[in-house]
């Protein structure tokens, strides 16, 4: 029993609701592991190796500040792509280029390299968050997002390899181009391809970004780059690796998980208060060697553990909850690359004035009698604020949301002329044989009236937009057409996760059944099966990477 419960408690922390198909988190997987190859040579070539103080000669803060304006620019791009697998490949082949260009010793050749991968870059970013967004939901979004961080983080580390040795440096484009040609197979079998339809909107970016809720989740997050940038400027990056990576992992798998369970706002305030713990901790040791039984410089690892890829896990949940909204998917890019435009504000703003605020504290020693230790307590007044400012947010994981599957009512599948395939209730079986019938009557009656119903509604509004939805006193009719049939979904909560699901559930069962529903001449039994793909896609008992 207690084997059981603790298989149950798994897999509804870690597992429940995570669907993805082989194929979408197989082609996540690997573009965004070269992204963080890239990303993590970048790093440790022209920031860990050169101690915080600059990048080709240039001020890290400036840096900074071009890598904000860059993202804000190049995802204005990303929105208008509607083949984003397609372009992601493109991109990274630029971004290749780029890379073999820096290897050269010949100085403009170096400087178009480094130019060509700092355009390149953040929209790789942007282009693999929007895949990640359009195969994700409100439900699973914390934690594939923490999975696939926490792993191709690890596995970026080998890219330390080439830079360390600098002869191997030569040959880092190799290993990029090999993870290209991996992407572009994965590529074949699976495409992200947006569709006007699904990009028209009547909302402006503007009024979007200025809404109330979304105000306060971007600032909230300039805030904490704020926090992060202070850090950089006073203790710069010098952690132990395998510490910081070891932290990193731990901690976005907790986070992922707490983010999906309890919710984005509870979350985020928990991790703030985390991070409080380290920021007092600095300020009460300032100089001391050892702080709680530990070297400075683990301490300093776990910290930024803590700190560095949870901030962005945070970012991309947050932004994409945000662009799924009604409306709002237009614009999916440019608001998750506003979200890291800000951070990067964030970081720039707080690495400059740290830098500046520290650098007055040591020329005018007399500052420190009317504000003392101001340097060191200065991320701890900004937490204090954070905190408060973060209380009047919205929370996005809403426990109707979280408790989906107890909305659903019945589960109607039937042929594209009415007759009835398969019908499924989702609450308690009706007990006796009389009602056992009377089902059996209804199913055949109710497909032929929804098929009745979508076909004069048709008909009358002269669309070829198929019927999506239809409320009625507190009931909502979802629908999701295949080829050859229609299936219904009657819940008593409208629920964008049951559309999402039902168009999931539609397609795997027109591949299983396809045959059969080509061929079609009124046997139903070979739909028998069909439980199993209801309970793979209905059922919060069971959770899968791979469908």
């Amino acid at each position: 029993m207690k084997k059981e419960s603790l298989k149950n408690w798994f897999v509804r922390v870690f597992a429940r609701d995570i669907d993805l198909s082989k194929n979408s988190l197989v082609y996540l997987f690997f573009s965004l592991l070269a992204i963080f190859l890239v990303i993590e040579a970048f790093l440790y070539k022209y920031v860990v190796l050169t101690e915080m103080v600059s990048v080709i000669n240039i001020e890290i803060g400036v840096i900074l500040f071009i890598l904000a304006i860059s993202f804000l620019t190049s995802v204005i791009l990303v929105d208008k792509i509607k083949n984003r697998t397609r372009h992601f490949n493109l991109v990274l082949l630029f971004c290749i280029i780029g890379i073999f260009f820096s290897a050269f010793s010949e100085v403009i050749l170096y400087y178009i390299g480094l130019l060509i991968v700092l355009m390149t870059v953040p929209q790789l970013i942007t282009l693999w968050f929007t895949t990640l967004v359009h195969e994700t939901n409100l439900l699973n979004r914390g934690r594939i997002t923490a999975f696939l961080l926490a792993s191709c983080s690890l596995l970026g580390w080998f890219s330390f390899i080439f830079v360390s040795f600098e002869f191997l440096y030569n040959y880092f484009f190799i290993l990029v181009l090999i993870l290209l040609l991996i992407i572009f197979w994965c590529s074949r079998k699976y495409k992200y391809i947006e569709t006007e339809e699904r990009l028209k909107s009547d909302k402006k970016f503007f009024k979007i970004i200025f809404e109330k809720q979304f105000f306060r989740y971007s600032s909230s997050f300039t805030i904490l780059g704020f926090i992060l940038g202070d850090l950089l400027a006073r203790y710069s990056f010098d952690v132990d690796f395998f510490v910081f990576f070891l932290a990193s992992t731990i901690y976005l798998i907790a986070a992922g998980c707490f983010l999906d369970n309890i919710g984005r706002k509870t979350s985020i305030i928990l991790g703030i208060l985390l991070l409080s713990f380290f920021l007092i901790s600095y300020g009460s040791y300032i100089d001391a060697p050892i702080i709680f039984g530990m070297p400075r410089k683990i301490f300093l690892s776990i910290h930024y553990g803590f700190s560095l890829l949870p901030l962005i896990l945070a970012i991309q949940t947050i932004s994409g909850d945000f662009s799924t909204e009604r409306g709002n998917l237009k614009y999916r890019g440019r608001i998750n690359g506003l979200f890291l435009a800000l951070m990067f504000l964030g970081i720039a703003i707080g690495f400059t004035f740290s830098r500046w605020i520290n650098g007055l504290y040591t020329l005018y020693p007399e500052l420190d009698n009317f504000i003392p230790n101001f340097p060191n307590l200065l991320n701890g007044f900004v937490i204090v604020i954070l905190l408060v400012w973060m209380m009047a947010m919205k929370e996005f994981l809403i426990s109707k949301e979280k408790n989906w599957s107890s909305a659903m009512i019945n589960l109607y599948i039937f042929s594209v002329h009415g007759v009835g395939l398969y019908y499924h209730n989702f609450e308690k079986k009706p007990q006796g044989e009389e009602k056992e019938k009377k089902n059996e009557m209804d199913e055949d009656i109710i497909s032929g009236a929804l098929t009745g119903v979508v076909a004069i509604i048709s008909e009358i509004t002269q669309s070829k937009k198929q019927l999506r939805k239809i409320d009625k006193e507190g009931y909502h009719l979802l629908f999701s057409f295949g080829k050859y049939h229609v299936v219904c979904l009657i819940s008593n909560m409208d629920l964008p996760v049951l559309l999402k699901k039902l168009d999931e559930f539609s397609k795997d069962f027109e591949i299983k059944f396809g045959k059969y529903l080509k061929n079609f001449l009124g046997d139903v039994s070979p739909f028998d099966s069909t439980k199993y793909l209801i309970d793979k896609y209905f059922s919060q008992k069971y959770g899968f990477f791979f469908k």
